[in-house]
């Protein structure tokens, strides 16, 4: 018994970040809350609610958002920290848009037809 369940939660490490339940993600954001470089104690704290939070609302659920290498996260992408009082952690997910191309519409057969149709 006790070696499946050290199997088990060896393959949690090796599985990718879309296949991780919400409890071993809480695990894997409070770990890079606390191993992020120069936060006090509640800065900490509340990076790791604002990461929740985030994931919670699906945010944080795509490859390009999370940066994961071998059971640990490397980086998250558009994570900014606004100084103040009350240090405020705030994930940006703005994503470049499509440009649309217009295209010059061409005449169709019918307007063709039209066309012969009017010069005799």
């Amino acid at each position: 018994m006790t070696s499946f369940l050290s199997a088990e939660s060896a393959s949690a490490f090796l599985k990718p970040w879309l296949r991780l339940e919400r409890g071993l993600r809480i695990q894997r954001f409070r770990a890079f809350a606390e191993e992020y470089p120069d936060l006090t104690a509640d800065e900490r704290d509340a990076l790791f609610k604002a990461l929740v939070k985030a994931n919670d609302a699906k945010i944080l659920n795509t490859k390009q958002q999370i940066q994961y290498e071998d059971g640990k996260i490397v980086g998250i992408r558009g994570l900014r920290v606004i100084p103040g009082t009350p240090t405020q952690f705030k994930i940006d997910t703005s994503r470049p848009t499509k440009r649309k191309v217009q295209h010059k519409e061409e005449p169709t057969g019918g307007e063709k037809i039209e066309q012969s149709a009017e010069t005799d």
